[in-house]
Order: structure tokens, then sequence, then C-alpha cells
């Protein structure tokens, strides 16, 4: 809890930095603004947290998460595994040079499938597409591979959405199936057991379900696992009410817990959202009796097109206490109604020029902006 206080007293000091930053240099907006030095402490402080405490856990990061070019140079220069779902993330990832690749995902190509087991990088199968490519390997090399499975966390947790997953092989009814029919071939071994969650909810205590349910299927089945691989979804790994360490006390938690099993998280937005902004400006003003609107040069699409008024926390607004109740919107500049970024009651005491920044927005951000009707934004590293 101690670390995890230092690391929240770290980001507002990089927050104050920012703001000065902001106020003494001219950035073109819209643009947004990645916190290097964010990004390398939080990374530098889960893995001397791994070393000294948890020295099991292998970090990766999930490159779909946001996968600008600086980010991901950050991150090699780091040594930090890249996590990749389709040929394009792994050709790109081993290309610049990443030593360490976990390949997930149903959008792998066959070439770089074998490619990938060539070189001894974690395989994860996720379908009986990718189980024909194996066994098609005419190699006598052993060839060391994990499974992608799925089970209801419904089952688990009270509130969670009961969804028949369409990926991974079930663990309790098809799992055993594919086992079996490995062990025909001599020279595949199943090293690894994968699940990813798309429960919502980011708690420990989901991560801990999926640990035990595979840690007991591995013994039940008297598996010789290298790894388990639980995927990621957790929250903001230096900014949120569950700390790293959170995390890795419900994980080391489970009953069947082995510490010479190596356990795979793959952090996405964990590790990458708190290190963007996003800097705009007002560049027009409405006023209606009902509501104000204040447009600025940017866009919900820079954002996240799915993303809700009020998604993201926001600074430079200069809200003004006011006995009219009326509501003001930031709003951005597509030709949908729904572009609107941010909603108070509170009076804002805005002018034409001034400076809005949208904080914490470096996950599904920059790496789903497709260009679609505004050009995309402009790219600072913050250093």
């Amino acid at each position: 809890m101690e670390q995890h206080s230092k690391n929240i007293k770290n980001l507002d000091t990089e927050t104050q930095d920012v703001q000065k930053l902001i106020n003494s240099k001219t950035y073109k907006t819209p643009c947004y603004l990645f916190k290097k030095n964010v990004l390398i402490n939080t990374l530098n402080d889960i893995e001397h947290t791994i070393k000294t405490k948890y020295n099991n856990i292998r970090l990766s990061y999930s490159y779909k998460t946001n996968s600008d070019k600086e980010v991901l140079k950050t991150l090699r220069k780091q040594k930090i595994c890249i996590e990749v779902v389709s040929k394009k993330e792994y050709t790109v990832s081993k290309k610049m040079g990443f030593k360490d690749i976990i390949y997930n995902g149903p959008a792998k190509s066959k070439k770089t499938f074998i490619d990938a087991l060539e070189n001894n990088y974690i395989v994860n199968i996720e379908n009986k597409r990718e189980l024909s490519w194996l066994k098609s390997i005419k190699s006598k090399k052993h060839i060391k591979i994990g499974i992608r499975v799925n089970f209801p966390l419904s089952c688990f947790i009270a509130n969670a959405k009961s969804i028949n997953s369409r990926f991974g092989f079930n663990l309790y009814e098809d799992l055993k199936k594919v086992l079996k029919d490995l062990k025909k071939y001599k020279n595949i071994k199943v090293v690894g057991l994968h699940y990813h969650s798309t429960y919502i909810d980011r708690t420990p205590e989901k991560f801990k379900i999926v640990t035990q349910e595979l840690l007991k299927f591995s013994k039940k089945n008297n598996l010789d696992l290298d790894y388990i691989d639980i995927g990621g979804g957790f929250d903001c790994l230096n900014h949120s009410k569950f700390s790293f360490n959170d995390y890795m006390d419900a994980i080391y938690s489970c009953k069947e817990f082995d510490k010479k099993l190596n356990i795979i998280i793959e952090p996405g937005y964990g590790l990458i959202n708190s290190c963007y902004d996003y800097l705009t400006k007002i560049v027009d003003i409405k006023k209606t009796q009902k509501a104000n609107f204040f447009l600025c040069d940017g866009s919900k699409l820079h954002l996240n097109i799915k993303s809700k008024v009020n998604s993201f926390n926001v600074d430079f607004l200069k809200e003004v206490n006011s006995k009219k109740i009326i509501d003001n919107y930031i709003v951005g500049m597509s030709c949908m109604e729904s572009d609107r970024l941010h909603l108070t009651n509170k009076k804002l005491a805005l002018k034409i020029n001034d400076k809005v920044l949208f904080k914490n927005c470096g996950a599904y951000t920059s790496s789903w902006n497709s260009g679609f009707i505004l050009e995309k934004p402009r790219f600072y590293t913050l250093k």
C-alpha cells in the first residue's frame, strides 16, 4: 500500500509538470501527449516488485492497447515481453527487435504461427485451424505449445454475464479431448494454458478465480506445465484503488498455487492508460437557453468512439459557481451529435483558444484512431 501511495503521489507531481509544459510550450492541437517517464517509472516499480516479492510472475504488454511507435520503442528498450494477436502485430514486433513475444488470438497466419514456434516464442493455440497447422509441421524438433481456454466466470461471480465464449477451448468440455489428441504426436508438448477474461470488472478476485481454475485443471490432469497465462484486464497499475500488489496477492492466495510455475500477465490498459493525455483548445462557443456548447478542435473519435460523456478526467476547465444551473458541454469537431466529451452544471469561464486537457487516455484511443472524418491528432513525447 505504501508503494501504491507513492505511485499516486508521483502521478500528481507528473500532472503539475505536464501543466507547466503546456503553459510554457506551443503544442499544436489536437494532440496526444505521451508521458514517457510515467511508463518507465511504472515498469521499473513493477519489475522491482516482481524481483523482490513475486519472482514467478512474467510481465508482458498487450500491443493492441496502444501501438504508437514511441511507446513500443520504450517498451523494447525496457526489455518488456510483447503480446500480439495478429500477423501484423507479430511482424512489426519482430521487426522492431522484441526478444520475447507471446502470440495469441485467431488472426495468426500459418506462416507467422510456424515462425513463432521456430523462434521459441510462446504460442497459445486458439482453435482447430491452428491445431491442424501444428500437426502439419514435419520437423522432428520438439515443439512447445500453449492452449487458450475459456470457462464462464458467471459460475463464480454473481454479477458476471453468462457468455458462451467464442475464444479458445472450453476448459471443462473440450480441453481433455484436445490434450488426448495431441498425445499422439511425440514431438509436441503442451506447456501452458491461457485464459483472457472479457468480464469488465477489474477486481483482483477475477484473477484469483482464473488462476485457481487453471491450476486445479492442471493438477487434476497431471499436466507438466511451464506457465499459465491469465491475460489482461487489470486496472491502471499505478493510479487506481487496486495496486499491483493487490492483484499479485490475490493470485498468490490460490490454494493450488505453485511457485515453480510461471504466471504470465498481459496488462495493456493497466500499463499505458495513465501515460497519455489529450490536449485540445476551444474554437467556438454557442450559448442557448437550455445549454452552452464549447466546441474544441478535438473529438471523441480521438479518444474512444464508444466512450460516454465524462469518461475522462479534465484539466483547465475554469469552472465557476453560478445561481443559474445550465448544462455546459465540451463538444467535438465531428458531424455526430453524440460527439460530447464533457458535461458539467457549473458555469464554464472558457474563452476562444483556451486549452482543455483530457487525462489518462492511453488505452484504446490512438490505437482505434482510423482517421474517420478527422485527421489523426499530432503526437508529442514529454521528457
